[in-house]
């Protein structure tokens, strides 16, 4: 076949078309004496797989005597097996060796091409799926047995790439897998580990699950422990991770369901990493295998709450965030039923917040505030100084200089008042937070910073001095509702003060409306005052702190009506006035500025195209004409 003479050459093709004719037919069981039959498998099958597969550089050649494999093999039938721990390898390895040299130049280029590698590699492995080295494979599944598998399984456990061609022998074989499953799942997973597409980790995790059903329960206890603490690795460990348990779950149900306290708490804090696609690889099985998040999370609360403080504890800065915002979501979902825990997660949150500052920390603020607003009661019952320290923490923090972490600190702050209520909090924080409206004023006033200093500012090191005056307005509220109106009287002048800068024209409307809401939270004090017998003495005060703080601020809400054309911002201080004016007739006393006001509010009635601030706008002035 390989002379130089072409008429040599011809008669070369001719002689082995015929040769490989008599071979298939006399390896056929079905053509061919069983005996001779295996007798002819014997002497040619490793010839060609030594000489014709294994020693050719010629990939055409190779090709051709693959397709011969594939026939002999078709008819061999039981003949095939002592040929197994031979032929399989073979095989496998030409799977990779021959396949289309394209896909490798695809895979280099793909993103220039905006070609997806996972659907890359799904089109590889149906088109493997359709070779005839895979026909071949499919003929020795069909023929394996429990004596072969000793020969097969040890060649097996040395390659890679086998996952589709384990599953099939898993399936097949049933049982008689089982004293080589824990060797081949230790094979299985190192491949998932290593191996950096998704489509390729698939097919090996979907194969150690199947063999999951027959391993040791030594073996079984292992995987399912080293696949869970997968979570806490690089990226490319979590997808292995998050596939693993998936297939765990999906087929070995029965197998892992001793151990769904840990693979479920695995999954539920791997849902809050930064990176949403690969959180979002494990939303999959958390919702496939929880019937309702709160009972789950009721269910494995103790486990889940040892993990999340494992990674708070981390020095992973990631570990810290996945976990702190995994608190804020128990918090949310279950609620006070959280506070058998509240120690656990304190304790630690509290130990973290101090010290210096890391990209991403505000997590743990909120996951403090979340914490407070579904476990104040047992907090507070478990030690009277908890809600102290950790306003203490909240109040330092509101000074940082990092803007995102102190609009956290803020907002987390609002929280702590208004889950604990406690009257002493007013004096704690009011004085830090006036200073923070001090300090957005004159930024205001004086050098702030440009928006893009400020955006560079978060996690870059450097300091931004812009305050969220809304921010801090929204904690003096919280402040206010929960204050006694003689701490609320000691500071008066600087509540006048703070609302009236923050109605100026230099601050946004989201800004006056926070300065609404706190003018009608302390309507909304006074007027309990009111109905409360016990503090009947403190009228005479009351009226004088309401007449002084009010009467200085009422024109100011009017004119934010005039002057900013936000349908919203017209609704919010027309509620604003009507809360000033209707507690007004409750004390009754006059704003001072009665006459002036009407008029304004009058004009303002006539031009507001808002119903709804037409129609609160309406009600303040009959209110002041029934004066």
């Amino acid at each position: 076949m390989g002379d130089v003479n072409n008429t040599v050459r011809s008669s070369g093709d001719k002689l082995c078309r015929a040769v490989t004719s008599l071979t298939v037919c006399l390896c056929d069981s079905n053509l061919t004496d069983a005996s001779d039959s295996r007798q002819a498998m014997d002497i040619v099958l490793p010839y060609l797989l030594r000489e014709g597969i294994q020693s050719t550089d010629d990939a055409s050649h190779k090709a051709s005597t693959i397709v011969v494999v594939m026939k002999l093999a078709k008819g061999a039938g039981v003949a095939l097996r002592p040929h197994l721990a031979d032929l399989v390898p073979c095989m496998l390895e030409s799977l990779s060796s021959l396949e289309n040299q394209v896909f490798n130049y695809v895979e280099l280029h793909a993103t220039n091409i905006g070609m997806k590698t996972e659907k890359l590699e799904n089109s590889r492995i149906s088109i493997a799926k359709s070779s005839p080295m895979w026909e071949t494979l499919d003929q020795c599944i069909n023929v394996v047995d429990a004596v072969s598998l000793e020969s097969l399984v040890p060649p097996l456990a040395q390659m890679e790439g086998v996952a589709s061609f384990i599953g099939l022998l898993v399936q097949k074989v049933g049982i008689a897998i089982k004293p080589f499953a824990d060797t081949l799942l230790k094979l299985l997973f190192g491949a998932v580990k290593k191996e950096k597409s998704s489509a390729v980790k698939r097919a090996f995790s979907g194969a150690c699950a199947l063999l999951l059903k027959h391993a040791s329960t030594s073996r079984a206890q292992t995987l399912v422990e080293d696949s869970t603490s997968l979570h806490a690795g690089d990226k490319n460990s979590q997808i292995s991770c998050a596939i693993l348990l998936k297939s765990f779950l999906s087929t070995a149900p029965n197998v892992v369901s001793g151990y769904y306290a840990e693979i479920l708490s695995a999954i539920f804090i791997s849902r809050f990493e930064d990176d949403e696609n690969l959180s979002g690889i494990f939303e999959e099985p958390w919702e496939e295998n929880t019937s309702g998040e709160q009972i789950t999370l009721q269910l494995y609360m103790r486990e889940i709450v040892s993990l999340i403080c494992e990674n708070i504890s981390s020095s992973s800065w990631g570990s810290k965030k996945k976990a702190a915002r995994a608190i804020c979501k128990l918090g949310e979902v279950l609620g006070e039923s959280l506070s058998p825990c509240h120690q656990d997660l304190l304790i630690p949150l509290m130990k973290e917040l101090p010290g210096r500052f890391w990209e991403g920390k505000e997590a743990l603020l909120y996951a403090l505030g979340a914490l407070s607003k579904s476990c104040h009661q047992a907090i507070s019952k478990e030690d009277p100084n908890a809600a102290g320290a950790i306003l203490d923490l909240l109040s330092s923090a509101c000074s940082k200089k990092v803007k995102k972490y102190r609009e956290a600190a803020l907002l987390s702050l609002d929280q702590v008042i208004k889950a604990f209520g406690n009257h002493e909090f007013f004096n704690m924080v009011f004085p830090k937070l006036f200073d923070l409206c001090s300090s957005a004023t004159s930024a205001k006033s004086g050098q702030a910073h440009s928006a893009n200093d400020s955006a560079k500012a978060d996690y870059d090191g450097k300091e931004d001095s812009s305050v969220p005056l809304e921010k801090v307005l929204d904690c003096v509220t919280s402040c206010i509702r929960v204050a006694y109106i003689d701490d609320i009287l000691k500071e008066k002048s600087n509540l006048k003060q703070l609302w009236i800068v923050s109605l100026s024209p230099e601050f946004s409307w989201t800004v006056k409306t926070s300065a609404f809401l706190s003018i009608k939270g302390l309507c909304s004090r006074i007027h309990d005052t009111l109905l409360d017998s016990q503090l009947a003495s403190q009228h005479a005060n009351t009226a004088s702190l309401f007449h002084e703080l009010l009467s200085s601020v009422s024109l100011k809400v009017a004119e934010c009506i005039a002057t900013v054309k936000i349908a919203q911002v017209h609704i919010s201080a027309s509620e604003c006035l009507l809360a000033m004016i209707t507690l007004c007739r409750e004390l009754p006393l006059t704003l001072g500025t009665e006459a002036g006001l009407k008029d304004l509010l009058a004009h303002l009635h006539e031009v507001e195209k808002s119903e709804q601030a037409k129609s609160l706008l309406n009600r303040c002035i009959r209110l002041l004409e029934t004066s």
